[in-house]
Formats: C-alpha cells, sequence, structure tokens
C-alpha cells in the first residue's frame, strides 16, 4: 500500500493526477458527550484558520487529487467463499481488527443558554396554585447564550499507516483540542482535523503516532446484503473496544429524525454513546459503515453511515473543503404514477421536479418531468443511490446525463459550479 505521506511532497501536482466526486444538485432534503445522550452538530463555534485543522493539503485541487493508494481496499468485487461461522469466529476476527480501532477524546467549545434574572416563584415561601401558575407563565428569567468548555467521547478507525483516522463529524465538532488512543489502553497521541463533512457526518483527522500502526481495510456497503451478519467496535460510554455483533436490519434507509440528504444502514448491533465513530464491519474484517446514530427510546436499532458514501467525498475529507458543485435542478424519487403518465417503460430512474432560472442545469436543457436514467455512466436506479451518486460531486466537475424525455433518451451535459459564482439578475 502507498500511504499518503505525511510530508507536503508526497501530494505533489504529478502525483496527483484526476479523481473527484460531489454536487449538490438541491436533491434535497449526533454527538457523543460526557451527558453520555446524543447531540447534534451545532454551529461551527472554531474557524477553520484555528491550529486543530490540519491545511497541508489546502492548495491542492480536486483536479490534482489521486486517493487509489490513500485507503486499503477489502478483496470486494469478486465472488468469494462465505465466512464459516463457528464459536470462534467474532473472537478471531475482533482480535484481528482491534488495533486498528481508537478511542477519540476532545477538549471542545460548546454553546449553551443560562438563565438570567429571578423568577418570583422562587421568592415565594410557599407555592400558591394559581399564582404560581400564572408567575411561571411570565418570562422573568431570560436564556442567554454563552460558550464553555466541554468534553467528547467517541471513537474511530485508522485507515492509513501514516496515522489517518476515520471518525463522526460530531464526535470531533468544535474541538480545541484532539486525543487518540490506541487499544489496550497505550499512549495517546495528539491528533488534528483534516477535514469535516457535516452532511455525511464524516471527519477525518491524523495523529503523529511513533507506533507501527494497524490499518482496517475498506469494504463495500453496496455489496451487503440485508440479513447479513456484521459486527460494531467502539468504546460506548468510556466502555474500551466493546464488540456487539447483529445484522443488516436494512439497507439505504433514512431515519426518522435525521439527516434527509444521507441514507444509512440501519442494524441491531448496539451501538451506544461513545461507539459514534466506530467501524461496522462484516465477517471479512472489512469496515462497511461509521457507526453514527442511535434511537433513543429504541430497542437495538442503529445507524451507520455506508462506507461507499465516504469514499465518494473523501476527496473533499483530504483537502479540507466541502463546498459541493452547483448544478441547480430538483429531483425526487419516480412514483409508478408519474411514470405511467410520462409513458416511461422501464424500471429505476429519477424525477426532476424542478430547474432553477440561470442555472448549470437550465443551460444544459434539463427540463421538469425529464427522468434521468444515468449519471456519469452510472445507472439510476432509485432516488436514494442517486442521491449518493451525486453528494460528492465538487465545483467544476463535468457532469453528464441521459435522460428519457418524450419516449427518446438524450445526452445531457453540463459543468458544476460555486453557487456565489452564478451571476444573478
Amino acid at each position: 500500500m502507498k500511504p499518503l505521506r505525511s510530508s507536503r511532497s508526497c501530494l505533489s501536482r504529478s502525483e496527483f493526477p484526476g479523481c473527484l466526486w460531489g454536487l449538490i444538485l438541491v436533491f434535497a432534503a449526533g454527538g457523543c458527550s460526557v451527558s453520555r445522550t446524543p447531540v447534534e452538530n451545532g454551529p461551527a463555534l472554531i474557524s477553520q484558520e484555528d491550529q486543530i485543522f490540519d491545511k497541508r493539503f489546502r492548495d491542492i485541487s480536486f483536479k490534482e487529487i489521486n486517493l487509489e493508494h490513500f485507503w486499503k481496499n477489502g478483496n470486494t468485487g469478486t465472488p468469494r467463499e462465505p465466512v464459516v461461522l463457528t464459536n470462534q469466529t467474532i473472537s478471531d476476527l475482533s482480535e484481528s481488527i482491534k488495533d486498528g480501532v481508537v478511542n477519540i477524546y476532545t477538549r471542545r467549545i460548546e454553546e449553551r443558554d443560562a438563565k438570567f434574572g429571578i423568577s418570583p416563584n422562587d421568592l415565594l415561601p410557599i407555592k400558591i396554585p394559581l399564582v404560581s401558575t400564572l408567575l411561571d407563565i411570565i418570562p422573568f428569567q431570560v436564556p442567554i447564550p454563552y460558550r464553555t468548555e466541554g468534553f467528547s467521547l467517541g471513537s474511530g478507525f485508522i485507515i492509513n499507516e501514516e496515522g489517518y483516522i476515520l471518525t463522526n463529524a460530531h464526535v470531533i465538532n468544535n474541538a480545541t483540542d484532539i486525543r487518540v488512543v490506541l487499544s489496550e489502553g497505550r499512549e495517546e497521541y495528539p491528533a488534528r482535523i483534516i477535514g469535516i463533512d457535516r452532511l455525511t457526518d464524516s471527519a477525518l483527522i491524523k495523529m503523529e503516532a511513533n507506533a507501527l500502526l494497524t490499518v482496517l481495510p475498506l469494504g463495500s456497503s453496496d455489496e451487503l446484503r440485508t440479513g447479513e451478519m456484521v459486527i460494531a467496535v467502539g468504546n460506548p460510554l468510556g466502555l474500551k473496544h466493546t464488540v456487539t455483533s447483529g445484522l443488516v436490519s436494512a439497507k439505504e434507509r433514512v431515519t426518522p429524525q435525521g439527516n434527509v440528504n444521507v441514507d444509512f444502514l440501519q442494524t441491531d448491533s448496539a451501538i451506544n454513546p461513545g461507539s459514534s465513530g466506530g467501524p461496522l464491519l462484516n465477517l471479512y474484517g472489512e469496515v462497511v459503515g461509521i457507526n453514527t446514530a442511535l434511537l433513543q427510546k429504541a430497542q437495538l436499532i442503529g445507524f451507520a453511515v455506508p462506507i461507499d458514501t465516504i469514499k465518494a467525498v473523501m476527496p473533499m475529507l483530504v483537502l479540507g473543503k466541502t463546498e459541493r458543485g452547483w448544478f441547480g435542478a430538483q429531483a425526487g424519487p419516480l412514483t409508478l404514477q408519474k411514470a405511467v403518465e410520462l409513458d416511461y417503460p422501464n424500471d429505476g430512474g429519477v424525477l426532476v421536479t424542478g430547474v432553477e432560472k440561470e442555472s448549470p442545469a437550465e443551460q444544459a436543457g434539463l427540463k421538469p418531468n425529464d427522468i434521468i436514467v444515468s449519471l456519469n455512466g452510472n445507472e439510476t436506479k432509485n432516488f436514494i443511490v442517486f442521491r449518493r451518486q451525486v453528494i460528492g460531486l465538487a465545483p467544476q466537475t463535468q457532469l453528464a446525463l441521459k435522460v428519457y424525455r418524450e419516449g427518446k433518451i438524450l445526452d445531457v451535459s453540463s459543468t458544476l459550479l460555486q453557487k456565489s459564482s452564478v451571476q444573478t439578475p
């Protein structure tokens, strides 16, 4: 494996010809802390110019980056024998990958509300039913936002021998200091942020370690089957290196309370606060997702960001640039009723519901009620898969669509722009 080295020279323009992905076609649409309850990614309170951010790759463009050897790929895409399940299978797997899973502690800036003022009820010697209720309604105490220092606990896993680690964005959100602890409670190492993508709740950090590191290979979440056995590894509530097993309960799941721009793997492997950022692995020892969320009132319903989604946004994470390209089209699922109405004879496809004026989509000739059947040569099987395909597309990406319109298949091509570069009338 040829790792992305710490020195700037390893990212020379000659070494990085070509790779990129990410756009917001306007196809639109937790965290773990010492409180032991997930919290959402709050507003950014730390500037990207802060020392916690590693800016060594910021002058590289998407067209110059090539991440072919940045992570280790599992043996995906080829037929292989099923794993024989015995009473030692999980323990053998756990032992083989444990050194690749890390504990992450952060010191962070948090924004909270303080109550200013004295409630009249606090001055009463006893609570008078009618009067006290009336006084509770009157806003004598005014919330005033203030910033304080807090701590966060989470997990991550090593993807590169040079110390690059994947985790959740909410684990290191607004961090001012990050410490990484390897398995077995060995020495802790300082780390800095390479890049954060809040949309996919993913982050890439780098620790400066003086130890030989265990790298976990990345598998394919698209190749997972519903009902396939997986294990989740992390540090729930500070309990180091906890392994839980379960099934892939569902794929392409949109959480009831979460991000509508990203689909998740649903699993019944226990995922608790502190497990966030840890790997979800198949029985071949390949990472197929990043454990990221759970439903508080549910039993054994956890979610993980598919690893193929993370691969798509990896250039953004490495470069620390998460501005997505702008196309200016709105799209949604193609219903059976609409397919019949438009005389569309095939399965799959994504329906264009609107096109912004003066947008690249309009200039390329895209129209409402067009049905997108492929994107850059990849078939659009359904809206969720299509949305995942576009989530990593950056400005200046060349876009090639095939669309169905009035019985014909048409080619539509365009270049994605930065939203700020568009001239408004």
